[in-house]
């Protein structure tokens, strides 16, 4: 990989340094940000409703993005991706629902400035079979992403290792036999699965991974789950159980929703079931009542 050259800081950069210089938390550093050989981790919500968009960025080795929110997050995202210098070295989408890639959609359409290497996703099943599973299910974020054409994609499958700008990435589950096997919702319970490494602290994305496949992931890896940060699967409603939650045991946790998900008061959601789990077991809660969240991957 290539050394990369820190970007001019922009008025989106700024804005984004200082925001980030309130925060407080494990992992978290004001003075000096980006700046050095360290990898920054950043959970974005720039709108009243659950989504999913993360940087994980280091200044001297690349940038990776995770999903990227909805169609109307676009423009959002963009401006992000200027703001460390519009040049994208992975994007990882986790799986194909328009709140993860509705953005994407808009901006593979329309680079612009934008220079993108390899785009990471599953080798999910075909939208008629997501729907013989699950009816009630959308795929037509799905059927836009196709009809992009996507050039620059790399299918991921489960227990893939990867390098991604020094990087390592374990892949813990993706689309496969195993979810056919115990799920009947493909499109969440196939999505990416995925922990980065840093030199001593990691965090597991969990993307829409949910409670159909929790068993079958605790058997296979155990251990290997624990991680000291962490995505929470299916923004923190419905997702995985509880005994997974407990093995990754994480000290900061991240709930990709606003408030109104965080702390449902209808009794419709479980989140705030998983928040009392969380903080039951000593992890900071992080959503995107306070996003941008920042975190230093050591």
């Amino acid at each position: 990989m290539k050394q990369k050259k820190t970007p001019i800081a922009s008025i989106g950069l700024v804005l984004l340094l200082l925001i980030a210089a309130l925060f407080t938390g494990y992992g978290m550093k004001t003075a000096g940000l980006f700046e050095k050989d360290q990898w920054t981790i950043t959970q974005y919500g720039p709108r009243d409703i659950n989504s999913s968009f993360y940087t994980i960025y280091n200044p001297r080795k690349g940038l990776i993005l995770v999903d990227g929110g909805w169609v109307e997050d676009a423009d959002y995202v963009r401006s992000i991706i200027a703001s460390l210098g519009n040049e994208v070295d992975a994007w990882i989408l986790t799986h194909p629902h328009q709140d993860h890639i509705g953005a994407f959609n808009v901006i593979y359409n329309d680079l612009r400035e934008i220079e993108l290497g390899t785009v990471y996703t599953v080798d999910m099943a075909t939208p008629k079979e997501c729907l013989a599973v699950a009816s009630w299910d959308s795929v037509d974020a799905y059927n836009d992403f196709w009809e992009l054409g996507v050039e620059n994609l790399q299918y991921i499958y489960t227990g893939d290792n990867l390098e991604l700008c020094g990087l390592q990435v374990e892949i813990f589950s993706a689309y496969g036999d195993h979810v056919k096997q115990y799920s009947h919702d493909y499109l969440n319970d196939g999505s990416m699965m995925f922990k980065v490494t840093g030199e001593t602290e990691s965090m597991l994305f969990c993307a829409d991974v949910g409670v159909g496949i929790s068993d079958y992931l605790l058997n296979r890896w155990g251990q290997e789950l624990q991680a000291d940060y962490l995505q929470m699967g299916h923004h923190g409603y419905g997702g995985l159980n509880d005994n997974f939650y407990q093995t990754v045991n994480p000290r900061v946790a991240f709930f990709d929703a606003p408030d109104w998900l965080v702390k449902d008061t209808t009794g419709k959601y479980d989140t705030p079931e998983h928040v009392r789990l969380m903080e039951g077991m000593g992890s900071e809660i992080k959503s995107f009542n306070s996003a941008p969240n920042v975190v230093v991957l050591k």
